[in-house]
């Protein structure tokens, strides 16, 4: 059984992201859970909330311990853009990166083939 939750538009950039995610990558859900609250890094909510909902769609929140994360990534998403004001009535534009989350949760760990 797989469960799959692709969050979109986090506020966070997506490099933040993929440091946490490569800590957690292949793991079993509940040690992914404990790591996660241990993790000092302010994106690691939304990933566990990535977690949590892509084990509720495999249908295993009851039994977290079965299942693996077996896939999970982050992608770049559009930057928002904004503007501060600045000396002599001039404006600067800066972005802010947004990123989207895959998060693939199966109850066996399925091994990627390197060739």
């Amino acid at each position: 059984m797989q469960g799959v939750c692709i969050a979109r538009y986090i506020r966070y950039s997506p490099r933040k992201i993929a440091q946490v995610l490569k800590i957690i990558r292949g793991k079993n859900v509940a040690e992914v859970f404990k790591i996660l609250d241990n993790v000092n890094k302010s994106c690691s909510l939304d990933i566990k909330k990535a977690v949590k909902s892509a084990l509720a769609n495999a249908g295993g929140l009851k039994e977290p311990h079965k299942f693996y994360l077996s896939t999970c990534y982050v992608t770049k998403g559009p930057y928002m853009k904004r503007i501060m004001p600045r000396a002599f009535g001039r404006a600067a534009l800066y972005t802010r990166k947004t990123a989207h989350l895959t998060v693939v949760v199966s109850d066996r760990l399925e091994k990627s083939k390197s060739s």
